[in-house]
């Protein structure tokens, strides 16, 4: 039987961003969307929608919100990528002077996705403990 990776590039999706200069490979799917809402707090819905503000706002600023929302979209797809960590741990390894290039990085993979609306609606969030 045949390996898919022999007949198709199976890493079509997955990037890299550099923490620290180590690459950290990064992915976005249908599974970050757990990430995404752990780490915002919110169901995706509302995070997507305040990315989307953040980034239609001309005066961009790098406040508390912006900073969430930046924090939010890396750490999901550090843990979609395959890599084990906390939030904690994303927002203490990526200097605040870093965290604009690792951004751009991320939006770019982001932006690169198309998910429809109906696709967002049939995720389960996961019951909290």
């Amino acid at each position: 039987m045949a390996k898919l990776s022999n007949l198709v590039n199976t890493s079509l999706n997955k990037e890299v961003i550099k923490i620290q200069g180590v690459a950290i490979p990064v992915i976005f799917t249908m599974r970050s969307f757990p990430f995404v809402e752990q780490a915002y707090g919110k169901q995706y819905l509302f995070f997507e929608k305040e990315l989307n503000n953040m980034m239609s706002n001309k005066n961009q600023t790098m406040g508390h919100k912006e900073t969430k929302l930046m924090y939010a979209l890396v750490y999901a797809m550090v843990r979609t990528g395959g890599t084990e960590c906390t939030l904690s741990e994303i927002e203490g390894s990526i200097s605040f002077s870093d965290l604009p290039d690792i951004f751009e990085k991320v939006m770019g993979i982001f932006n690169n996705q198309t998910f429809q609306k109906t696709d967002m609606e049939r995720i389960k969030t996961a019951k909290k403990s």
